[in-house]
């Protein structure tokens, strides 16, 4: 029979009271630290996004995307969801009329923000380049939410949590932040390190505060894939861009469905349900 975790949206159970130093940090950043490497050495040292290589894309949207990037950080959440550290609100899976809303709104607001930043003007035609763009960061961008957020930083403030929300919010952004910027510095080995790192920080602040105040996976990725837009699009070859590269569409593709796979297994055998307060 399949176990099913059930708590409010609000708290944990019992159990989560007194949080293990090692599943809730070390385990996390052991992961953390294998996909960094990862990163590093599929997609920094072959200089994936400079030259278009077809084959490192795939390998790379495989390996570091969807085995390190989703289906290891399911394992380790749902390990926290069976000693009751975290519940479905908490990790960002939230009902499919939510997801779309926020989503929907989300979208709206990031490509507004481009719109009058000029980014557009960067790129011969928005519509098709910045599309195709969208996608080649979007494996990228599920990962890092993934790992970030979703595991890294519902651990670490369940692991705070005795200390208070401010705590708890204010840990889980700057760790995260962190991270975020640590692990993808390595995808541009060639650009200014010091750069790339703040850009990335900024970027994984916003990104961070945004997840924890929405609480939607779906809608955080949106918001880190077009940070990485924004950062990185004068140092990707045009070549995966124009015209649209069926490789690209495919990772991107393959990404969500493995996302969307995991979101229905939570949503089938987790339930998480809001109690009243009195």
């Amino acid at each position: 029979m399949d176990e099913t975790n059930t708590c409010t949206a609000d708290e944990s159970p019992q159990g989560a009271r007194n949080p293990s130093w090692i599943s809730l940090v070390l385990v996390p950043l052991v992961i953390v630290l294998i996909w960094a490497v990862e990163n590093y050495l599929l997609a920094g040292t072959t200089r994936l996004f400079w030259k278009v290589n077809l084959f490192d894309l795939v390998l790379y949207s495989a390996l570091s995307a969807i085995l390190v990037g989703i289906i290891v950080p399911f394992v380790r959440i749902r390990a926290a969801f069976l000693s009751g550290a975290v519940n479905m609100f908490q990790i960002g899976f939230r009902s499919s009329r939510r997801t779309l809303i926020a989503v929907g709104l989300t979208a709206l607001a990031c490509y507004l923000f481009l719109v009058f930043t000029g980014i557009p003007g960067r790129l011969s035609d928005w519509l098709l380049e910045g599309g195709s763009l969208f996608l080649l960061f979007l494996p990228t961008a599920t990962a890092a939410v993934m790992i970030c957020w979703a595991m890294v930083g519902t651990h670490i403030q369940a692991y705070v949590r005795s200390e208070g929300v401010t705590v708890s919010v204010l840990a889980g952004i700057l760790i995260t932040a962190l991270i975020f910027a640590l692990s993808l510095s390595t995808l541009f080995t060639d650009l200014n390190l010091r750069e790339v790192f703040i850009g990335l920080f900024v970027s994984g602040c916003i990104s961070a505060f945004f997840f924890f105040a929405v609480r939607d996976v779906y809608a955080t990725i949106i918001v880190v894939t077009f940070g990485l837009v924004i950062l990185f699009n004068t140092h990707i070859d045009p070549a995966y861009l124009t015209p649209v590269n069926p490789v690209v569409v495919l990772c991107g593709f393959a990404v969500v469905m493995v996302l969307v796979g995991v979101h229905w297994h939570f949503s089938r055998h987790y339930t998480t349900i809001q109690i009243p307060q009195k």
